[in-house]
């Protein structure tokens, strides 16, 4: 009843007059309703004048007032009413925020896949708005599909934000067990990427998971002296309570109970926020003291000498923010300091790089425009003080970095103005130059990037972009060298220290660490006979009598290869015999049949490296390496290795390189209790926790353990040789799972297209059928197929004299990489993604 009287009393009075209702008239009567949140009855009042008025338009229109009459229904809880209303507003054609609040309602009614497939369907439509895109990934890692996730920000990653992007590789990062690495990416997100959510509880998560639980309880304010005067963080927001929660079960400390301060008299408010602020001050505490400030009631006279410390108070806050890398806050005391006068320069500068760094692109174009007004004007007044020579420069420095933020926003076009603009001032700048460098290698006109971007960092640019532009356009080229020497020449300017060649293995112990005879063979027989050690393995496998049996060995004619060998041999110099002799013992150890003579064979070439050692300690290494890999029980290499370990500075490293230089011929434990011993004197040793890593299969819990804590040490102790050989044994593990997946070398011999398909499918089924279920399996193949194809060589040569070799290894190295995960146990993580 009382419905049906608000409905009646809600009705226009001009209907019972037989007047006709006007188009502005109905208009203020639907603002009227709208103003009073009554969007059920506006609707009603337009379905009836759609009936007699159908011309009239409608401000706003009806789809809105849907989406706004779902909130309204979704803020009461009511879901299954918002979910019609938002489903009412979908039917007439709004396309944005209602995509998203229709998704969050199907959650609520325990609908993941109905706002999978509405989410799904407007992504690939092109229909939901980039602001959005974050809400397919979201709806993605609720199901689980994880590989979906990873390859749409790999082959899609321009359908989403720097925001969106930074976020979901955080999440992949908890996932995977990288809470290090999830940290860096959540503290670069300083924005919600949907309504409702809340940056500061990834970083604060992603500080508890990492065991700072110091930092964390900082965050949430447990133990801030803030809370003395205000309500901590932690209870600002039901999320971060709980993580409040979270860090009380785990450090057995409770919250701090806070003090609100709920007084009736705002003089006795006022009193104790300006104590407050005078104790923090005083404690070096600008941060909090500035959040005090903000709070306090806005037009206060009480206590004017507070208000002589206000701008040196607000400058000191931003740059305790920013230190401790809450740009969000550094951000809100800079920016109103802005609008003061005088305008102060150095201010802006430094808040254009803490809008960058939150993203906050529009603002960051108002105070662009702003500095350049206050330039343009400076150079009229005080021509003595910015002669042409300065000015010029610095307004074409300026308009540059409009340019770069009308980029960050989309809107290439008008960035390409704002350019142009800046290379009408000063067409010499070397901000400009790097600029023109940039847009010249989205065109892919990549020597002409290279030859600007150069130049402009030679003159001095430092924007980070054109930095990464010049190394994408070296690898572009297909020119490593140049790229390494790029990183040399330039990347100390960009943070860019630690220039590492990549991971390179030598071809023949790349060869041998195959264990498959018939890749060894393959590989070794494509190599350069000019590198000994190559050549010692094609004399071996020439030298080979029959097919592999089961086991994958061979019969060698050992006498064929015993002569080439020695042949091969006299003409080296000691040095050069080394990895000849290591190659020879290997190949024979890991390929060779177990019939008469080998054994000695083996320990012919092995014996040679002995008297070697003298001149050349390597030889020493290669001589116990092979003793690892050829012998079963851990006594018979107990007395060389502790023999070579008494004469090296670093024992425990000395030992951890050979253990791992062995496990590249197989699972190696012989080292296990040297390693045991080396670890009881240096238990914080990060080569000796890998190489004690390698002893476990790579799918064994410990592998992980092990490898993560000494990982964790390297990078915490900066050993750079450390760090190096744990990207040697990434390199090496991508290597072997790359390895798994491929078929027999054989069945790529005589291979016609019709058998293509089975081929790639069995590769695919190997890959990925134990990662993904199946169905969803057989629905992406045929794209899997696709992806592998597209990746092959291109064996449409015209050059018929060279005929290209089919790479069996190379095209499968980039679909491995995108689908390897880490082994690292899964962290608990929010389940309210939205």
């Amino acid at each position: 009843m009382a419905k049906h009287q608000s409905k009646q009393h809600s009705q226009p009075q001009v209907s019972s007059t037989g007047t006709e209702l006007t188009e502005n008239s109905f208009r203020m009567q639907l603002e009227a309703l709208l103003k009073q949140k009554k969007y059920r009855q506006a609707l009603e009042e337009i379905k009836k004048i759609q009936r007699s008025h159908p011309e009239i338009e409608f401000m706003p229109p009806e789809a809105e007032i849907w989406l706004l009459r779902g909130q309204q229904e979704w803020q009461k809880q009511d879901f299954k009413q918002a979910e019609k209303s938002f489903g009412r507003a979908l039917e007439l054609g709004l396309v944005g925020d209602v995509h998203y609040w229709q998704a969050k309602c199907l959650l609520e009614l325990n609908k993941l896949d109905a706002a999978l497939k509405l989410i799904h369907d407007a992504f690939e439509a092109g229909t939901l708005i980039k602001d959005y895109s974050i809400c397919y990934l979201k709806l993605l890692l609720l199901k689980g599909d994880i590989a979906k996730v990873e390859e749409l920000i790999d082959k899609q990653s321009k359908r989403f934000s720097a925001a969106q992007l930074h976020w979901v590789r955080g999440v992949l990062a908890l996932k995977h067990g990288q809470p290090m690495s999830a940290l860096t990416s959540f503290y670069k997100i300083k924005r919600p990427i949907t309504p409702e959510d809340l940056p500061i509880a990834w970083v604060i998560y992603g500080q508890q998971m990492n065991g700072n639980w110091q930092v964390a309880a900082n965050l949430l304010g447990l133990q801030s002296s803030r809370s003395m005067f205000s309500k901590p963080k932690y209870l600002e927001h039901p999320i971060l309570e709980r993580l409040a929660n979270v860090q009380q079960a785990k450090t057995k400390e409770p919250p701090l109970e806070p003090r609100n301060l709920q007084r009736e008299d705002p003089a006795t408010q006022d009193a104790l926020s300006a104590l407050a602020i005078v104790q923090l001050i005083n404690e070096g505490n600008h941060h909090d003291a500035a959040h005090v400030w903000l709070r306090r009631e806005p037009r206060s006279t009480r206590f004017p000498e507070l208000e002589t410390l206000r701008k040196d108070l607000f400058i000191l806050a931003g740059q305790q923010a920013l230190t401790q890398r809450q740009t969000e806050c550094a951000e809100r005391f800079w920016q109103p300091l802005l609008t003061e006068k005088p305008f102060n320069p150095q201010l802006a500068v430094n808040l254009l790089e803490v809008l960058d760094a939150n993203d906050s692109q529009k603002e960051r174009q108002k105070v662009l425009t702003q500095f350049l007004r206050w330039l343009e004007q400076e150079g009229k007044q005080k021509p003595q003080e910015w002669p042409d020579t300065r000015l010029k420069p610095t307004l074409a420095h300026l308009h540059c970095w409009m340019a770069d933020t009308y980029m960050a926003l989309d809107r290439e076009r008008t960035a390409l103005g704002a350019l142009q603009q800046a290379e009408r001032i000063c067409p010499t700048s070397p901000e400009v130059l790097g600029r023109k460098g940039l847009f010249a290698a989205m065109e892919e006109n990549y020597d002409q990037a290279i030859a600007l971007i150069t130049q402009a960092i030679e003159g001095g640019c430092r924007y980070e972009e054109v930095y990464n532009a010049l190394l994408a356009s070296w690898e572009e080229l297909g020119d490593k060298q140049a790229l390494t020497e790029a990183r040399r020449r330039f990347g100390k300017h960009f943070g860019d220290f630690n220039v590492e060649a990549e991971v390179e293995v030598l071809p023949w112990i790349d060869a041998l660490s195959t264990l498959s005879y018939g890749l060894f063979s393959r590989l070794v027989q494509t190599e350069n006979p000019q590198d000994p050690a190559i050549r010692a393995c094609q004399i071996f496998v020439n030298a080979v009598k029959s097919q592999p049996n089961s086991g994958g060995r061979v019969s060698l004619d050992q006498k064929a290869a015993t002569q080439q060998w020695d042949t091969l041999l006299q003409k080296l110099s000691g040095g050069e015999q080394i990895p000849v002799l290591q190659a020879i013992a290997l190949a024979i150890h890991l390929f060779a049949k177990r019939e008469k003579g080998i054994a000695a064979l083996i320990s012919q070439y092995l014996q040679k490296l002995s008297p070697l050692s003298t001149e050349h300690p390597e030889a020493r290494v290669a001589h116990i390496v092979v003793l690892a890999v050829k012998e079963s029980s851990p006594q018979k290499l107990e007395y060389p290795v502790l023999f070579y370990l008494q004469s090296m500075p670093q024992p425990g490293n000395a030992l951890a390189n050979i253990q791992l230089q062995a496990r590249r011929f197989g699972w190696i434990t012989t080292l296990i209790p040297a390693l045991e011993e080396a670890l009881r004197r240096e238990p914080q040793n990060p080569l000796l926790l890998l190489a004690r890593a390698t002893t476990y299969p790579i799918n064994h819990p410990k592998y992980e353990e092990l490898k993560q804590a000494g990982f964790e040490l390297a990078r915490r102790l900066q050993d750079a040789k450390a760090l190096q050989a744990f990207r040697e044994e990434q390199a090496f593990l991508s290597a072997r799972e790359t390895q798994s997946v491929m078929p027999d070398p054989e069945k790529f011999d005589n291979l016609n297209m019709s058998d293509m398909d089975n081929l790639l499918e069995s590769m695919l089924q190997k890959l990925f059928g134990n990662k993904i279920p199946q169905a969803e399996f057989t629905r992406m193949l045929p794209e899997l197929k696709a992806m592998m194809l597209n990746s092959m060589p291109d064996f449409s040569d015209d050059d018929e004299e060279e005929e290209d070799e089919l790479d069996v290894e190379s095209f499968f190295r980039e679909l491995s990489s995108k689908s390897k995960k880490s082994k690292g146990r899964n962290k608990r993580g929010f389940s309210e993604l939205f």
